[in-house]
């Protein structure tokens, strides 16, 4: 007799109680692993809603937040943001002139580059700014 055929004969001789008590587990031990894997992907899929969520919120209008839309684009220095540009440029040196310009002197833009080039807080940042606006007697 050959090899291959002792094997067989072999399998065959398999206590089906022993199979059937093997089967379960390793069905049990799948089951348990693809409900982890369910609930990992249940958790990341969280975790990758809440930072797209911060994210939306740091890249909203002021509109887009609750904020009335005149008020968002409402220049603090009443039309004067041009000639403020230099002082704002010597306050903030972080800041280049050209992202100054692309603020238009709304507060909330000028507070939001403040507040990510001086990696300060949003209250202190807002703060910064409220102070130079009071400051350029706009």
């Amino acid at each position: 007799m050959n090899k291959f055929t002792e094997q067989n004969k072999a399998a065959a001789k398999i206590d089906p109680n022993t199979t059937t008590a093997k089967t379960d587990a390793l069905a049990k031990t799948a089951k348990d692993d693809s409900k982890a894997a369910a609930s990992d992907t249940t958790n990341m899929s969280k975790a990758v809603a809440a930072d797209k969520a911060k994210l939306d919120a740091t890249t909203r209008t002021p509109a887009e937040n609750g904020k009335p839309a005149d008020s968002a684009k409402k220049d603090a220095f009443n039309g004067k943001w041009h000639s403020q540009i230099q002082a704002a440029k010597s306050n903030w040196s972080k800041i280049s002139e050209s992202e100054l310009l692309k603020s238009g002197g709304v507060e909330t833009n000028l507070t939001d580059l403040v507040q990510q080039r001086y990696s300060l807080s949003q209250d202190m940042a807002s703060k910064q700014v409220k102070s130079f606006i009071d400051k350029c007697h706009c």
